[in-house]
């Protein structure tokens, strides 16, 4: 199956992502989430190497809704001015055309639109994003999505005007992957939020919290990590072939609180004040029934519910209306913390700084947020 050539809205969001907030997942765990997926507001993003190898099957199997493409190739090696696609720009050679014009269309055989295979671009690696912008542009393809996977730093004033003036340089669709270690999170945050004000129509992918919180203020899409490792990325690094070993429950998506906690501290943690669940995969079963890794399929299908829950709740409000949303729905999880916690009265449950930074933003003004 080929996929559809997707218009454009407004010449920079492909029909078939806008406005919507697609899962990331490894393509190996794909399938957890495939069937819980609104084919009406939501999609997948296939993410690691192999992933394009693999990204037919969905297709195969009948999965309708949104579908991209993300090779990941930005966690093993970082964009130059004379590389900035290393996955293509390293290898050999094909004996006609581009390289990235030949990965692009592999990509477009069976996804929406195809996500450029753009090396980590370290802070203040200004020719290596120039090379890339004008790699795509001379492509000319309103299909191919510039990706761009950048170190936090670049959020810092003056970076980000350069990050910004650069990006407009491409007409097409571009997505924003935002990498680095521990950052002053406030500050990332409005700093991402700004980006995407000066980029219309702008994308963020492998994100937390802040995929529904740049949709709800204008971007043009979204993709939330479904687990831990697809809601950041990190600078390219040798590889660490040593086993830690993994936990022993599935990550659990506390819906109160809009965070993801181990099965077991849930059910240890809550005990008699654990509550039931009324997502589509638990149905009013207990919140605390997923102890071990034998309940990560349906640990997986309660948390793909319970964002396509929130997408559901969104795309139903006029997009001026989105922001105002979106913070009072930070504010009030927010204020939930402390309900629980005396509820609880053990080990108290600590709100993740990006919670704290969405619901202290400020509301856009009516009318500043375009819609798609």
């Amino acid at each position: 199956m080929t996929a559809s050539v997707a218009g454009l809205l407004g010449g920079e969001v492909p029909a078939a992502v806008a406005g919507r907030v697609l899962l990331h997942a490894g393509y190996r765990r794909a399938a957890r989430y495939r069937d819980r997926v609104d084919a009406a507001v939501g999609g997948l993003v296939l993410a690691g190497p192999g992933a394009l190898a693999r990204a037919g099957q969905p297709r195969e199997e009948g999965f309708e809704a949104a579908l991209l493409v993300d090779e990941a190739g930005y966690r093993d090696a970082a964009a130059t001015e004379e590389a900035p696609f290393p996955a293509v720009d390293d290898g050999p050679a094909p004996l006609f055309g581009d390289p990235l014009e030949h990965q692009m269309l592999a990509h477009l055989a069976f996804a929406d639109a195809a996500l450029t295979p753009t090396g980590y671009l370290h802070a203040g690696q200004v020719g290596a994003l120039e090379a890339a912008v004008d790699r795509v542009r001379r492509l000319g393809d309103p299909r191919v999505v510039l990706t761009v996977p950048f170190d936090v730093h670049w959020l810092q004033a003056g970076s980000l005007e350069r990050l910004a003036d650069a990006l407009g340089r491409y007409p097409g669709p571009k997505a924003l992957i935002v990498g680095g270690g521990a950052a002053d999170v406030p500050r990332a945050v409005s700093g991402l939020v700004r980006l995407v004000e000066r980029v219309p129509g702008a994308g963020v992918l492998r994100a937390g919290l802040s995929a529904f919180g740049c949709v709800a203020r204008g971007g043009g899409f979204a993709a939330f990590g479904a687990d831990g490792s697809m809601r950041r990325t990190a600078p390219p690094a040798p590889k660490d072939e040593g086993s830690r070993g993994g936990p022993g429950s599935p990550a659990v998506l506390f819906p109160d609180l809009m965070e993801f906690f181990l099965g077991f501290t849930l059910a240890k943690r809550l005990a008699d004040e654990v509550p039931d669940c009324w997502c589509d995969q638990c149905q009013g079963a207990s919140l605390g029934r997923f102890h071990t890794m034998a309940e990560q399929t349906a640990a997986a299908g309660h948390n793909a519910c319970t964002l396509t829950d929130w997408v559901r709740q969104m795309c139903a409000l006029d997009a001026a209306d989105r922001g105002a949303w979106w913070r009072r729905r930070c504010r009030q999880a927010l204020s939930s913390y402390a309900v629980w916690n005396e509820r609880i009265k053990e080990k108290r449950f600590a709100a993740p700084a990006e919670l704290a930074a969405w619901a202290e933003l400020p509301v856009p003004k009516t009318g500043a947020q375009q819609v798609r």
